[in-house]
């Protein structure tokens, strides 16, 4: 396969490509192989009732970054989540988060990735810690990973 920038690159536009993270106009950067950051803007219209951001959008976020630095270390087949757990720690308002993620195990077919979710003004807001599988789907399969 080709370098681990080209690899990251394509792995990102893939991710680009799917409706939630155009939706939640998501950055994703991947700096090195089993590392990775996802970030959003305060969506506004995704808060509970104290207008505090919805739980459910920190847990995308950290999972996602999970997922990314999983998939960044495995450059055939695309990685599944099989579980994710987070801890919520503090609520978020009006400010746009971002988690980092990255893997503390890598096997043959399983990697198991931490990942820690901020406001944008550096609060550790969740903690979280994913299990991916290394699925049969070629990453050149997936629309979005090929030119």
């Amino acid at each position: 396969m080709g370098s681990a920038s080209s690899h990251f690159e394509k792995l990102t536009r893939c991710c680009m490509n799917c409706k939630i993270s155009r939706f939640l106009n998501k950055t994703i950067t991947i700096e090195k192989a089993g590392m990775a950051r996802v970030a959003i803007p305060f969506p506004a219209d995704l808060t509970q009732n104290s207008d505090f951001l919805h739980a459910a959008m920190l847990f995308e976020v950290g999972d996602t970054a999970g997922f990314m630095a999983a998939n960044s270390m495995e450059e055939t087949y695309s990685v599944l989540t099989v579980d994710y757990h987070i801890n919520l720690i503090r609520p978020v308002r009006k400010e746009g988060i971002y988690a980092t993620g990255e893997v503390v195990t890598a096997g043959k077919t399983l990697y198991v990735a931490r990942s820690d979710v901020y406001t944008e003004s550096g609060k550790l807001v969740a903690a979280g810690q994913g299990t991916y599988v290394v699925s049969k789907i070629l990453l050149t399969d997936l629309d979005g990973y090929e030119d």
